[in-house]
């Protein structure tokens, strides 16, 4: 969460804390707002609302759709298209292949849609290298590659180039503040290094 607000997306704020000698992760509510009477909801809608599925049926839900429905329906399409982009590639390569339409959500004002910020953004468990998104990316496939993003970008209205410039400021990001983002985290060598090349910017990711 941390790495994906600092390499430029709209991400929850987040906080680790201890209680009673255990770590504590706080993130920062963004479906409640303050009135002068107390704290109120804001509406929201998931995507698995939005794409009209069910949890038996959310394996058919997928980015390019998704996109779709931001190009028709929610306020500030261009800019939403590229930050959904952006988040994409961030799960990509941080490993995070649970990304599923529960997990993306969008405000309702009554009569248009806003992308929440991001949330739940959780590098998963592997084995081996290969991987696949919970969502599809484009079309039938949901490999967890640059490659497909690149694929998928025109969905996204962005040129090849663009989408390329999102992808190296992601990767940039990543690399660049991955030791800090650690010793917040008060990660060990062992978990860095467990990490790094496995769930975070695994070589199947970046396979061309």
């Amino acid at each position: 969460m941390r790495l994906a607000s600092l390499a430029g997306l709209n991400a929850a704020p987040v906080k680790l804390v201890k209680a009673a000698g255990k770590d504590v992760l706080l993130i920062e509510r963004f479906d409640r707002m303050a009135l002068a009477s107390g704290w109120a909801r804001k509406s929201m809608v998931s995507a698995l609302t939005l794409f009209g599925l069910s949890d038996m049926t959310a394996r058919y839900a997928s980015y390019e759709e998704f996109a779709e429905i931001i190009r028709h329906r929610f306020t500030q399409p261009g800019e939403t298209l590229k930050e959904l982009f952006g988040r994409l590639v961030f799960n990509v390569l941080c490993g995070n292949t649970d990304d599923h339409a529960r997990n993306h959500a969008a405000f309702w004002d009554g009569k248009e849609l806003t992308l929440t910020p991001a949330y739940d953004i959780c590098p998963q468990a592997r084995t081996g290298n290969e991987a696949t998104q919970a969502m599809l990316i484009t079309g039938e496939n949901r490999f967890s590659q640059l490659k497909t993003c690149l694929v998928a970008a025109h969905h996204f209205l962005l040129s090849r180039q663009a989408a390329v410039e999102v992808i190296e400021r992601i990767e940039t990001a990543i690399r660049g503040h991955w030791e800090r983002v650690c010793e917040e985290a008060e990660l060990s060598p062992v978990e860095k290094n467990y990490l790094w090349g496995r769930q975070f910017l695994n070589p199947f990711s970046s396979e061309r």
